[in-house]
């Protein structure tokens, strides 16, 4: 049969390390006509924390040497099978025949032709007793590519509707669908990873809902110094690491003379000032031609109508981040309208995205597309392990 009903385990880890998502999806394939998902939704989701000691062994991990950094890869995939499994047995009325795990990302050089995320497939496997697929971006990069973002995937196949697509996670990442159906997409900067370390230094660990950065106060050299790095000046498609963050990013909001109130609200504001900025340059740009992303029913729309963004990551229950970035549009370019879905849909869309991926891999169809992540050819990703 071409259409089939699909149950996939989708697992997340981000670089935020707050936990470990898990989605369980259905989703309808159909492999002989377009859309290719006419149907999907998820069944059943949650967060399982991440403990401070795996925390802190994750944090680690670019630093240890080669026999103690696959060490912890072997130990990662056990922790997951077996979170997995429990989070599986909590949800026997839905039993899914495959999963995907993204695996923790620890180096992330597509110039130097590599990317690494661990989480050992087999020992998924084998605590699952399914299918499961892991090393989601490695043959994007052998053919050239970022492997990064990956959820265009998911914009392309799972939300139709919208025109564009902005991730609020540990890092920042947008999407823009165009008229011929292809998406330039990339990495912006680091977002949620910052927001949370600059939160520690108040004891928290987050700054709930912004208002830490609502009560601080510009400190524009800070400002200044981040605007200036030399990757924010980069073209799309264009992808991060966490060393980037780590070494490139957090040095420059590293200053203990400033308050991290101030901080906070510094970083918040030029953060939301340059999603805007990124947007309206991608839209202008790819105007001509292919014509700008616009989010209609059938991906072709008015330049003069609003673009319909979906809002998704945990940075969106940031409401002094999001009320920025609906504060920051400039009225001689593009008009957005930032959309946040539900609370599961926002939280779990990269969860989704990996249990998708995950079942393209298995099908034999292309789950990354060259469009945004740079690759001189479609391909499939994914090292399979068989539980049984």
């Amino acid at each position: 049969m071409s259409v089939q009903d699909h149950i996939v385990l989708g697992m997340m880890s981000g670089s935020s390390l707050d936990g470990l998502d898990l989605a369980l999806c259905r989703i309808r394939l159909d492999i002989s006509e377009d859309p290719l998902v006419p149907e999907w939704e998820i069944l059943a989701a949650e967060t399982d924390p991440f403990p401070p000691t795996w925390q802190a062994r994750l944090r680690s991990a670019p630093h240890l040497p080669g026999r103690e950094l696959w060490r912890l890869h072997a130990d990662l995939g056990h922790w997951i099978g077996q979170r997995a499994k429990r989070f599986m047995d909590k949800h026997p009325a839905h039993v899914p025949t495959l999963a995907g795990s993204h695996g923790h990302t620890i180096f992330h050089d597509p110039s130097q032709k590599f990317t690494t995320q661990i989480g050992d497939g087999a020992a998924i496997a084998r605590h699952l007793g399914i299918p499961t697929v892991t090393e989601l971006r490695s043959s994007d990069v052998a053919a050239g590519g970022q492997g990064a973002p990956l959820a265009p995937l998911a914009d392309k196949y799972l939300f139709p509707e919208y025109g564009g697509f902005l991730n609020l996670g540990g890092i920042a990442n947008l999407s823009l669908r165009q008229e011929n159906g292809d998406y330039i997409a990339g990495d912006i900067t680091g977002c949620c990873q910052i927001l949370d370390r600059l939160a520690a230094r108040e004891g928290r660990k987050y700054d709930a809902g912004g208002q830490l950065a609502a009560q601080g106060s510009p400190a524009p050299a800070i400002a200044q110094k981040i605007a200036a790095l030399p990757y924010h000046q980069l073209p799309y498609p264009k992808s991060l690491g966490n060393a980037w963050v780590r070494e490139s990013l957090w040095p420059l909001l590293d200053d203990k003379s400033v308050a991290p109130a101030d901080l906070l609200h510094t970083f918040t504001r030029w953060l939301a000032k340059k999603i805007a900025y990124d947007l309206a340059h991608l839209v202008t740009q790819f105007s001509s031609g292919t014509g700008a992303a616009a989010g209609a029913e059938n991906g072709k729309k008015s330049q003069a109508d609003p673009i319909r963004i979906l809002l998704t990551g945990g940075g969106i229950h940031n409401q002094f981040l999001t009320g920025q970035l609906r504060a920051t549009q400039n009225p001689e370019a593009p008009v957005f309208d930032f959309v946040v879905p539900d609370t599961v849909t926002a939280d779990f869309k990269e969860a989704a995205l990996i249990a998708l991926a995950a079942l393209l891999r298995i099908q034999g169809i292309p789950n990354a597309l060259p469009s945004a992540t740079g690759a001189l050819q479609p391909t499939v990703n994914g090292a399979v392990y068989h539980g049984k």
